[in-house]
């Protein structure tokens, strides 16, 4: 332990390109189940790359610590062919795929950046990023080529060696030297896969770029199969006679030991070298148990408290159109004690500000649920029903024995959020 991180003894192999059930529809493993099968194996880490998304980053990120595996956290995303922002049909739906693993904390915000553009802006089908949004958000981030989904592989595979090797030093220049690496997948089912990896390690010779080895893995064990491939028919509204009939050979997306892929990968032992390397140099660390909230600017010299405290009494007065009464006093004295004792005075703030806003430019909002029983919330504009009129509890909303931050539940205009 020592500085308070977990110490990681790498293993001979490391897998960098695996996928978890949060890849909705297109992979079977359970994050703690992929755990326990790599614990089995040996292996001391793993990295995650669900497909475009980080749904289930934090808990893969906790079930790793607590067994002692050395969770890695990327994506393998959907890169757009011609930008995020083009949608046009049977153009656009066959992006080309990039796996990138987050080496530090900045790594792990570019890559919830990403993710999250991704939806908002390159959504068709698939949460697609483009080349352009690459730029400037590559701090952090080491990059896989993707695999035979990848641009350079596709490249190769049509013989466009010359066009490969400007795809490659346009990565390289963009996540800088060292960061990028040529990734030779397994997949000795197909032979053009074979001799495209042959090329991938001809080019890293001659351009100077790393190579590594992944298997890209949707399942755990062989005998996994048969699930996944129903799995693939759910998605695509297939029978399996159909996905058999498309698929002409059995392909193992396993996650195999790593005795399996030294053997396969014996004539470029740096390839499985690269994957404990690179698994040596990812080291994010994810500070849980503690409320994060956005940074609610208040006038220097100030307190949260005295904020809050300022406008609920003087907005509580404004709505009364008079003094406010000895029980209103005592019930909003009681509950500031209680939201400044559990630290949620900067959470009623913000809520608060995005509320009112949404009011004040003509966005039709409403709060329901147990926020209507803080006197503090309806003052601040949070709610609009007032408790003491209606007898509400505040407790059912918030009390010292809540280990959970309270929960405003706010509707908004679906034409105008």
């Amino acid at each position: 332990m020592g500085d308070g991180k977990l110490i990681f003894d790498m293993s001979k192999f490391v897998h960098l390109h695996s996928h978890s059930h949060y890849s909705l529809l297109e992979a079977l493993p359970k994050n703690k189940d992929l755990i326990e099968h790599v614990k089995d194996l040996g292996q001391d880490a793993v990295a995650v790359t669900d497909n475009g998304t980080l749904y289930g980053v934090i808990e893969f990120y906790e079930s790793a610590r607590k067994a002692g595996i050395k969770p890695i956290i990327g994506v393998d995303f959907y890169v757009a062919r011609h930008g995020r922002h083009l949608k046009r049909a049977r153009i656009d739906t066959k992006p080309h795929r990039l796996v990138c693993l987050a080496e530090t904390n900045e790594g792990y915000q570019n890559l919830i950046q990403l993710s999250s553009t991704g939806f908002l802006e390159g959504f068709y089908y698939k949460p697609r990023i483009d080349k352009e949004l690459l730029k400037g958000r590559t701090g952090g981030l080491i990059a896989l080529s993707g695999g035979h989904l990848g641009e350079i592989d596709e490249l190769i595979k049509m013989g466009k060696i010359e066009e490969a090797k400007e795809v490659i030093r346009w990565y390289v220049e963009l996540f800088g030297e060292g960061n990028f690496f040529l990734e030779l997948v397994d997949r000795p089912e197909i032979a053009e896969q074979e001799a495209t990896n042959t090329t991938l390690i001809e080019l890293g010779k001659e351009l100077n770029v790393p190579i590594v080895a992944t298997k890209n893995t949707f399942y755990l064990k062989p005998q996994d199969v048969e699930a996944w491939k129903i799995l693939n028919c759910i998605k695509g509204g297939k029978t399996l006679e159909h996905f058999d009939r498309i698929n002409q050979f059995e392909y193992d997306a396993s996650v195999v030991s790593s005795e399996y892929m030294i053997e396969r990968f014996k004539d470029v032992p740096e390839a499985i070298e690269n994957t404990v390397k690179i698994a040596e140099r990812c080291n994010v660390e994810i500070t849980l148990g503690e409320w994060n909230f956005p940074n609610f600017v208040i006038p220097e010299g100030e307190t949260f408290l005295g904020v809050l405290t300022k406008r609920a009494f003087a907005k509580l007065q404004e709505k009364r159109e008079r003094e406010l009464t000895e029980e209103e006093v005592t019930r909003l004295n009681y509950e500031l004690e209680i939201i400044e004792q559990k630290g949620f005075c900067p959470y009623f703030l913000i809520v608060s500000d995005f509320i009112s806003w949404a009011r004040d430019n003509g966005i039709m909002t409403t709060t329901r649920g147990s926020a209507a029983g803080s006197l503090v919330g309806y003052s601040i504009g949070i709610s609009t029903i007032d408790p003491l009129r209606y007898l509400l509890p505040f407790e059912r909303f918030l009390n010292p024995q809540r280990p959970s931050a309270p929960d405003v539940d706010a509707d908004f205009a679906d034409n105008r959020r």
